[in-house]
């Protein structure tokens, strides 16, 4: 990070500490229509025009490290093969085979071909159809141009992207505005040391909306995350495509690491002092938040199962011994388990809410100044949708483009 942004960060997080008014200047958030949540209409829109056109985030290059080895994408209808061929290059394909339209794989696994279980089509790892049963009796059937169709496929930080939008910018591009900030953090080097996953009964937004802003810290995370942080020292950025940073100062551990571990085996050097001394947690747009540490942090991924059901996936990475994990390790062990108590605690009052909203009673919601990450997300989610597509009654005013980090 730019130390100048940093330095910027740790004088805005000393001004917001001390805050007792409304800073001048800034507009009154206009309320969130409720609508935007039980709406199978707008989730319709969210699926054709945020899911089916935005960089996903698919695995973690190092769980295929090997060519043949391979992960299965499996979100809101759609089926993606992630797999590292024999030239050590990650590609994606669709689990579709080309002759039926069977699944060619049923979850994670290792291969040197994709063979089709229903006629035995083969495939290469690269896609190519290379085997055709009795293929005399297929009149016209070029194989090299059969083989299986491609889903782009691009990596960032060690981490591996899917967009079904061939027309959508670059990965790089799309997250142009926060890779100065995250260099530091030598994702690459990283290896992925567990997951946590949970089926939460509300609308993906919803629970989205839980992990954008530190008001509710005082009030649900008093033992954990309100002993580490100051959730009223909180800067808050934002960024053109729907990405936030927000950034909360810390009351013990400022060498870096949460708390009830010890961290100095698992450092990441690089990592510099305001990262740190605060939490500094990143919204990806559509569907990420990462709490970024110098001990190890979890990419925190919300996907919609239905309208009003999401899975959350937690996908925790770091530094320290390769061959450690939540599986055979005491620290990730306990960096998991403290995570799975914050994050029940975040959870603990979403389908409430979810019925809330379906039974009319609450109409929208009335956002503050310290949640404006969530309003700035639902304004990408208009702009990415176009707003003209959207009912009007469900429409986000945009009201914060000026406050948009340069």
């Amino acid at each position: 990070m730019d130390p100048q942004k940093a330095q910027r960060i740790e004088e805005q997080i000393v001004w917001e500490q001390t805050r007792d008014h409304y800073p001048e200047g800034f507009p009154e958030l206009p309320e969130i229509p409720g609508e935007r949540y039980i709406s199978e209409e707008f989730y319709q829109l969210e699926l054709e025009h945020i899911w089916r056109k935005s960089w996903l985030v698919a695995c973690r290059a190092d769980e295929i490290e090997e060519p043949g080895a391979h992960k299965l994408f499996s979100r809101f209808g759609v089926n993606v093969i992630v797999v590292r061929g024999k030239d050590n290059e990650i590609r994606a394909f669709h689990n579709t085979c080309r002759h039926r339209g069977a699944p060619l794989v049923e979850g994670d696994g290792r291969r040197n071909l994709f063979v089709c279980r229903y006629h035995s089509w083969s495939y290469g790892l690269d896609g190519q159809l290379l085997v055709v049963p009795e293929e005399h009796d297929f009149g016209g059937l070029d194989k090299c141009s059969r083989g299986l169709l491609p889903v782009r496929c691009e990596q960032w930080g060690g981490w591996v992207f899917l967009n079904l939008d061939n027309d959508a910018p670059a990965l790089l591009d799309e997250y142009a505005p926060l890779l100065s900030d995250l260099e530091s953090l030598q994702m690459e080097t990283l290896r992925l040391k567990g997951r946590l996953t949970y089926t939460i009964n509300c609308n993906w937004k919803a629970a989205l909306d839980a992990f954008l802003e530190a008001y509710h810290v005082a009030s649900i995370h008093k033992e954990t995350v309100g002993s580490l942080l100051d959730g009223k020292a909180t800067d808050i950025g934002l960024f053109r495509g729907g990405h936030t940073r927000m950034s909360m100062a810390k009351m013990f551990n400022r060498e870096g690491g949460t708390w009830g571990t010890d961290a100095a085996a698992y450092d990441i050097p690089s990592v510099p002092k305001v990262f740190r001394e605060n939490n500094m947690a990143y919204g990806m747009f559509p569907n990420y938040v990462a709490p970024f540490d110098s001990a190890g942090f979890p990419f925190v991924t919300f996907w919609p199962v239905s309208l009003n059901e999401t899975q959350c996936e937690l996908m925790f990475v770091g530094a320290g011994d390769p061959e450690e994990n939540t599986e055979n390790s005491e620290y990730w062990r306990t960096f998991a388990a403290n995570y799975d108590v914050i994050q029940k605690e975040d959870f603990q009052f979403l389908a409430g809410i979810q019925a809330s909203l379906d039974s009319g009673a609450f109409t929208g919601m009335k956002l503050s100044y310290q949640e404006r990450r969530i309003y700035w997300m639902h304004e990408e989610f208009d702009r990415r949708i176009g707003r003209d597509r959207i009912p009007e009654s469900m429409r986000v005013a945009p009201v914060l483009e000026s406050f948009v980090e340069a």
